[in-house]
């Protein structure tokens, strides 16, 4: 995201243990959304939760600082900024049947 997007400035408002909401876009990537409805994150493309299971609760483990340097070479053209935040989730599943 560009370096004025909303999504950066919610993030410097979280701190570890807010509670985050998850939902599957239309894309089928996990995000991460901060109490007011904003994204705050995605997860990989390649994530999947664990079979038979739903996200009972989410929140902010941490917050880490990430770079255009410190991407992988397949990534650094495309970063907008050449740093910025990253938020770290916790999550927590449950059986779907409970």
């Amino acid at each position: 995201r560009s370096a004025r997007h909303p999504a950066h400035g919610a993030i410097g408002e979280l701190s570890p243990g807010d509670v985050l909401e998850t939902r599957v876009a239309d894309d089928g990537r996990w995000e991460l959304l901060n109490q007011a409805g904003t994204v705050v994150g995605r997860l990989a493309t390649s994530f999947r939760p664990p079979p038979d299971t739903r996200c009972r609760s989410a929140e902010v483990l941490a917050i880490v600082t990430w770079s255009r340097e410190a991407s992988g070479p397949g990534f650094r053209d495309d970063a907008i900024c050449d740093t910025w935040e990253v938020v770290v989730p916790e999550l927590v599943f449950e059986p779907e049947d409970v």
